[in-house]
């Protein structure tokens, strides 16, 4: 999902069901871990720029003024490729050492509705790791496969 198309579905969200109803949400740009055609090579110090970038924004409180208590995401959504895993690491790590509570920072993946046959690389690095809370799919037979949760197609097209 592209920064154009999260907006668009936040704003349809707050003219559907209010301000205060659609909740709020915080998104932030960081490094790739890794670059369509980069050289394996070198990915280790681009995934590590990575990390060094997401620590700080997993440890920031998500809310500013009046909702300030609350110190950590709820939870973090991701669709993407490396960089998605390396946030579900670094929250998995935070969690692991005790550092932020465990019933925050919830890692929801959801794999593309493309992928019809197999999980891709980082939705069977979720797979394997356990690092996502919950991995959710789009076709009953990746579901069926990998014996995960099928959540039925969720390509949402606009109307209007």
């Amino acid at each position: 999902m592209s920064l154009k198309h999260l907006d668009a579905f936040e704003n349809d969200l707050k003219d559907t069901h209010g301000e205060e109803q659609a909740g709020t949400h915080d998104k932030y740009i960081v490094a790739r871990a890794r670059k369509i055609h980069q050289s394996l090579l070198t990915t280790p110090f681009t995934a590590l720029l990575s990390v060094i970038q997401i620590f700080p924004l997993l440890l920031t409180s998500p809310f500013k003024g009046a909702r300030s208590r609350q110190q950590f995401p709820d939870i973090i959504l991701t669709n993407g490729p490396a960089t998605g895993f390396i946030v579900g690491l670094v929250a998995y790590t935070l969690k692991m050492f005790y550092i932020v509570p465990e019933d925050t920072m919830q890692v929801l993946y959801i794999e593309s509705w493309a992928r019809i046959r197999t999980l891709s690389l980082t939705g069977k690095l979720f797979h394997r790791t356990g690092f996502a809370d919950l991995l959710l799919v789009q076709h009953e037979k990746v579901a069926r496969t990998y014996g995960v949760k099928n959540a039925g197609c969720m390509v949402v097209k606009r109307t209007g």
